[in-house]
């Protein structure tokens, strides 16, 4: 098995685009105190409140408005007090760990980011498949979603390993079109996301009836949602090739900053900067 940590600058020089470069910069630059806070209230926010009602549910599958099962073998699944704990540690870890290294390492901080932030995503995804798996009542179907979750999930550990050896020893560098394109483009397609977005809650809130149908929807597709979950798995692929990526834009950090040409106040940010030229006045005097 080879060592996908393992490759020279020479053979990863294509793997990082600049457009991955520079909005890995960019998503370091932009937090600020005011986005912390904001980030933290989204994602730990609505972590909590997901967990509340996995809780909530579990001890009272017997007075729900549908028929649930009371001997639901996910019921006790993640409920012990250091699961929440763990996810706190990761979100403190992803938002201090790299407002700690803001302006002093950008390209590191974007790192220490990327792996933290998708461990605290899979637990999540976790948590989404209890959840899921608490709203059927059939035990044959969610044993059927344990199995199909558990090849998933095998799956994209494989294919991700696949993937970064591919990435790193093969011929396949590049991202592919769709998601370069995303990379470049991220501002204004999360802007018309947004819009559709506010656009679909402003239909609910003026014509109410479609409420009622989206309620009705739902509550026929409640037994599949355990499947979109296994879908949602798959997202996995882009995140850990984003760590593969990251990890050698930090190691080769000074040599991709001359391959972009970005000067180093930009590249590591303006602290490191001071602190070399700092140091450097020292040695000289």
């Amino acid at each position: 098995m080879k060592n996908i940590l393992s490759g020279s600058f020479s053979q990863v020089e294509d793997t990082v685009s600049e457009s991955f470069a520079k909005n890995s910069i960019d998503t370091i630059e932009r937090f600020s105190f005011g986005k912390i806070i904001i980030f933290i209230l989204f994602f730990m926010g609505g972590f909590y409140a997901f967990y509340g009602v996995s809780i909530f549910l579990g001890n009272n599958m017997g007075s729900t408005s549908i028929v649930l099962d009371m001997n639901n073998e996910y019921i006790p699944f993640l409920t012990s007090i250091w699961y929440p704990i763990v996810q706190g540690i990761l979100m403190l870890i992803t938002v201090f760990g790299g407002s700690y290294l803001m302006r002093k390492n950008n390209v590191k901080a974007f790192y220490i980011y990327n792996i933290s932030f998708t461990v605290f995503v899979f637990l999540i995804i976790l948590l989404f498949f209890k959840l899921a798996q608490l709203a059927v009542y059939s035990f044959p179907l969610r044993m059927v979603y344990t199995v199909l979750f558990s090849l998933c999930l095998v799956y994209v550990f494989v294919r991700s390993y696949q993937n970064a050896k591919e990435m790193v020893f093969g011929e396949k560098k590049k991202r592919s079109a769709i998601v370069e394109w995303f990379s470049r483009n991220k501002k204004s397609v999360l802007s018309v996301l947004a819009g559709v977005g506010s656009l679909y809650y402003l239909g609910k809130v003026i014509f109410p009836p479609a409420g009622d149908l989206e309620t009705r929807i739902i509550g026929g597709l409640i037994d599949f949602l355990p499947l979109l979950v296994c879908l949602i798995l798959l997202v996995f692929l882009i995140l850990n090739s984003n760590i593969i990526r990251s990890y050698y834009l930090n190691k080769y950090s000074e040599e991709f900053r001359i391959k972009f040409g970005v000067n180093k106040s930009e590249w590591y940010g303006k602290k490191y900067v001071d602190k070399n030229n700092t140091n450097l006045k020292k040695h000289n005097s």
